[in-house]
């Protein structure tokens, strides 16, 4: 009995002891790993700073880059956020916005943005999906996430370190240093070709009744919350706008217009604005307005949404102590 205990206690003591081990290795390798996650850093903020939210936007990285609310907020006192990021789905809009109903302000305006590829699923390689969505784990509750995976919650989240493959050199600075060679940077037309070839790509249906059926449930949420939405597809180069078919343009359009009449919510088209199409100065990519371009934007949809104007004319400013 005696040696079974001792037997026992020294596992015990090893256990503890690689445990230790392995929090002590997490920890620096916290310290040290590149943030993968930091678009989602903007959450942590949340329960702090935003409390009374009266304008935003939810979206992927086209609502993330589109729209800029330093002037709203800092001239005019508004509350604003931008809860878009990279290949955010409306499914996960919808777990967000969920997880934050009670950070709106009585009164606020929500754009919408409605992208070529809203309706399907932008990423298709299973191992960038798992990726994508391990951002979630960092900010959302379990019950808020689709299809939770404790799994994912503990190597993404809890111990990164478990899934840090060869990125474990980075525990070593000796061993991390890499030579890599310039690289050129691609032409505009080059980064269209790979924008489009990212959102069309190894799709079996681009218009899915599953993502048709999240942007119901934002709209429904909209309601339920006294939140005005205004669906609205931002700016792209005329060089991306022209790789799509107009096969795929009509079918696209009769989706979001029939989710609009249906709705009763305003949709508003800017992707072949000719203030924006050709003028490339205006964008960090094919798709994407920089910043320069995204204050344009805000400039001109304050001036020609009417939902906007009238938001902006009736709704009461957050006052600054």
């Amino acid at each position: 009995m005696k040696k079974f205990m001792l037997f026992l206690f020294k596992c015990l003591a090893v256990s503890l002891a690689a445990f230790s081990l392995l929090l002590l290795l997490n920890y620096r390798y916290l310290q040290v790993m590149e943030k993968p996650y930091s678009d989602a850093d903007k959450f942590h903020y949340m329960n702090s700073s935003y409390n009374n939210i009266q304008i935003c936007n939810i979206g992927s990285s086209h609502g993330e880059y589109a729209f800029t609310y330093k002037d709203l907020t800092k001239e005019q006192g508004y509350e604003c956020f931008n809860f878009a990021m990279s290949s955010q789905t409306y499914d996960y809009d919808y777990a967000i916005l969920s997880m934050y109903q009670k950070h709106f302000a009585d009164s606020c305006l929500m754009f919408i943005p409605v992208s070529y590829f809203s309706f399907n699923n932008e990423v298709v390689d299973e191992k960038e999906k798992q990726f994508l969505s391990a951002k979630y784990y960092t900010f959302l509750s379990p019950k808020y996430i689709p299809s939770y995976d404790p799994y994912i919650d503990l190597v993404t989240n809890r111990l990164p370190i478990l899934s840090a493959g060869e990125d474990i050199v980075k525990l070593l600075p000796a061993l991390s240093i890499k030579a890599h060679a310039a690289e050129s940077e691609p032409s505009f037309q080059e980064k269209a070709w790979n924008r489009y070839h990212r959102h069309m790509d190894n799709k079996e249906d681009y218009f899915l009744p599953e993502r048709i059926d999240n942007l119901y449930d934002i709209l429904a949420f909209c309601e339920d919350n006294h939140i005005t939405p205004v669906l609205i597809t931002t700016p792209y180069t005329g060089l991306y706008s022209n790789l799509f078919s107009w096969e795929f343009k009509e079918e696209f359009y009769q989706t979001i217009n029939a989710i609009s009449q249906k709705s009763g919510v305003p949709y508003y088209d800017y992707s072949e604005d000719e203030r924006f199409s050709d003028a490339l100065d205006y964008f960090s990519d094919a798709d994407h307005l920089n910043e320069e371009g995204s204050s344009y934007f805000m400039e001109i949809i304050e001036k020609e949404i009417p939902e906007f104007r009238e938001f902006l004319r009736l709704s009461k400013k957050v006052s600054k102590s």
